[in-house]
């Protein structure tokens, strides 16, 4: 259900007292939720070879530019902990699962020798690997690039797509809280070249397929839920993440990694990020593949229960992605991939605000800035939100700053959808230049779901105006902003 902004404190409270008798997501955690990060975080600088008629090693490019390191080797806090035991809030799809209501714990009941503070990749990957699916946290402090060894000493561009495949990414288990930890400086904990990997779509023996694995489990009348592949109970906070830079896609269209993959997660809160190409956008891609980042953020392959809050979206052109394929994935996707998007901000960002097939996807009070007629393709906005196959969305009170769009224009960019089952939207504001500031419902013509496909949130949240949001979200939005 939704309220007013002006009744908030009193259904918040509410939610508090329904919050403690939540179950924790980390009772879900068990034999259905075997480690799957064996593999990450370990380079093999292998030369680059076609992969199923894929990842010409022609196409082979390294990162063009570099950042500006800011790494660290000092905790500016002593060790001192703040927000890393909170779990999370009480408002979003991640406070939900088939069981009823949950309160989601990440490693906030991690015992002392399970609090780690890391300084590089290396550390990062250490820690995962001795906690396992314990509850741990893990403070990053300073810059993790997992291009860089022996303690950000050693440099070295990944060799070939499988080099940057498992060695560039980094797979968090279940029961983790991954935060990031300001500075000496001030400036937020930075993830360069490395893609965050939250679950995988696994088969039940090594070399299986995981589609006729899941099928059969089902057939043989087990719960899915208990299919083991699962990897729950996670959060991830206040960090800057630069998406990886593709040294060698897939084809000109395609590159493979992303900058955050929740695949086959459930209970998952994402909060606080900053996610961009960083220093190496789009255009300074060479040769016949011109494509060298795929997602900002997708949540794919079966997960559900996921929120992503407070989050800031900018540079990037395929964004954020619910649900990664049509009909050939209604056996994982059908009747998943619940997710929530509240107080983000998608700032100079091409497309996807989101994509979405299958998903059950709740918006509300978020901000989308662009421009439709620059020349600088790096910024230039080109669709919004796009509700696709068999998904059901519900969008409330967003804000739409977008230079150079007419009013007419609105419904088919900022919004649009097709083969969707249900869409429901209202509540917006639209600004621009061409257009001046019109109030909008942003239903655009679209279909609203029929009785038996209509739902409601079942957690409670307090629903500001979009006039609100326009000075609210960028006040929060991104990392750096919890201390």
């Amino acid at each position: 259900m939704k309220t007013s902004f002006l009744a908030a404190s009193v259904m918040l409270a509410f939610a508090s007292t329904a919050h403690a008798a939540a179950l924790d997501a980390s009772t879900f955690v068990g034999a259905s939720t075997p480690l799957q990060t064996a593999l990450y975080g370990v380079r093999n600088y292998s030369a680059p070879v076609l992969v199923k008629g894929l990842h010409d090693p022609a196409n082979y490019l390294a990162a063009p530019k570099l950042p500006v390191w800011q790494f660290a080797r000092v905790d500016p806090t002593g060790g001192v902990l703040t927000f890393e035991r909170q779990a999370a809030p009480a408002t979003g799809w991640h406070t939900w699962s088939r069981k009823g209501k949950v309160v989601l714990s990440g490693g906030g009941a991690a015992r002392l020798d399970r609090v780690y503070t890391v300084f590089n990749g290396q550390q990062l990957v250490a820690a995962i690997k001795e906690a396992g699916n314990e509850p741990k946290i893990i403070r990053v402090v300073g810059h993790i690039d997992l291009r860089w060894s022996e303690n950000n000493t050693v440099f070295r561009e990944y060799t070939s797509y499988a080099d940057q495949k498992y060695g560039g990414s980094i797979s968090l288990p279940s029961n983790t809280t991954l935060v990031g930890i300001n500075d000496a400086q001030g400036r937020p904990a930075r993830i360069t070249g490395t893609s965050l990997l939250i679950g995988g779509e696994l088969a039940l023996a090594q070399g299986g397929d995981p589609e006729a694995d899941f099928k059969k489990w089902i057939k043989d009348g087990k719960d899915g839920e208990d299919y083991p592949s699962w990897t729950r109970n996670v959060i991830v906070r206040n960090l800057v993440i630069d998406t990886p830079w593709d040294v060698n896609p897939e084809d000109e269209d395609n590159a493979y990694a992303d900058g955050v993959t929740v695949s086959r997660g459930q209970n998952i809160f994402l909060d606080h990020l900053s996610i961009s190409d960083g220093d190496t956008p789009e255009s300074l891609a060479t040769g016949a593949y011109k494509t060298r980042h795929d997602g900002a953020l997708d949540v794919v392959r079966g997960s559900d229960y996921v929120t992503i809050a407070n989050s800031y979206f900018a540079n990037h052109h395929k964004t954020t992605l619910v649900g990664n394929g049509d009909g050939g994935r209604a056996w994982s996707d059908e009747g998943r991939l619940r997710v929530t998007f509240s107080g983000n901000w998608w700032s100079s960002v091409a497309a996807r605000l989101p994509l979405n097939r299958y998903g059950l996807v709740h918006m509300f009070n978020n901000l989308v800035t662009g421009n439709v007629i620059t020349k600088d393709t790096d910024v230039k906005f080109e669709s919004g939100t796009d509700a696709r196959y068999r998904s059901n969305m519900l969008i409330e009170n967003n804000y739409y700053n977008l230079t150079g769009l007419k009013l007419s224009e609105f419904c088919g960019k900022a919004i649009k959808g097709k083969s969707f089952i249900g869409f429901r939207s209202s509540g917006h504001i639209f600004t621009s230049d061409r257009a001046g500031t019109n109030a909008v419902d942003g239903q655009c013509g679209m279909a609203r779901p029929d009785a038996a496909n209509l739902w409601t949130p079942p957690y409670l949240y307090a629903l500001q105006t979009a006039t609100s949001t326009l000075a609210a979200v960028p006040a929060q939005a991104g990392a750096g902003k919890l201390k």
